[in-house]
């Protein structure tokens, strides 16, 4: 949770420390070609230049994301999964899904 408090995130975020959701849906993991894609080195240059840096590495350091927006009665209503390290959601497409 360090992470959340020191980014200062303003908004409820939900863990999964013991990688059971990850399991569920079918998150991507991070390999070899995916860590030296032209895809995600850009995106680590992007990342950067940005000033930022990765602290620390969680308990599952090669567990990729994913990004899931469920509506009531557990409707599905947005999932965007990461391919490499920095393949992060749409945030445009994310608020039009929450702002519909």
């Amino acid at each position: 949770m360090a992470f959340i408090e020191d980014e200062q995130v303003p908004f409820e975020v939900l863990l999964d420390e013991d990688g059971s959701a990850a399991e569920i849906v079918g998150t991507n993991r991070l390999g070899v070609k995916s860590l030296v894609s032209p895809r995600a080195l850009s995106a680590a240059a992007r990342s950067l230049a940005g000033g930022n840096t990765q602290k620390k590495s969680g308990r599952r350091p090669f567990q990729l994301g994913a990004t899931l927006v469920i509506g009531p009665g557990d409707e599905l209503l947005y999932a965007d999964f990461e391919d490499f390290a920095g393949d992060h959601a749409d945030l445009d497409e994310i608020l039009a899904v929450l702002n519909s």
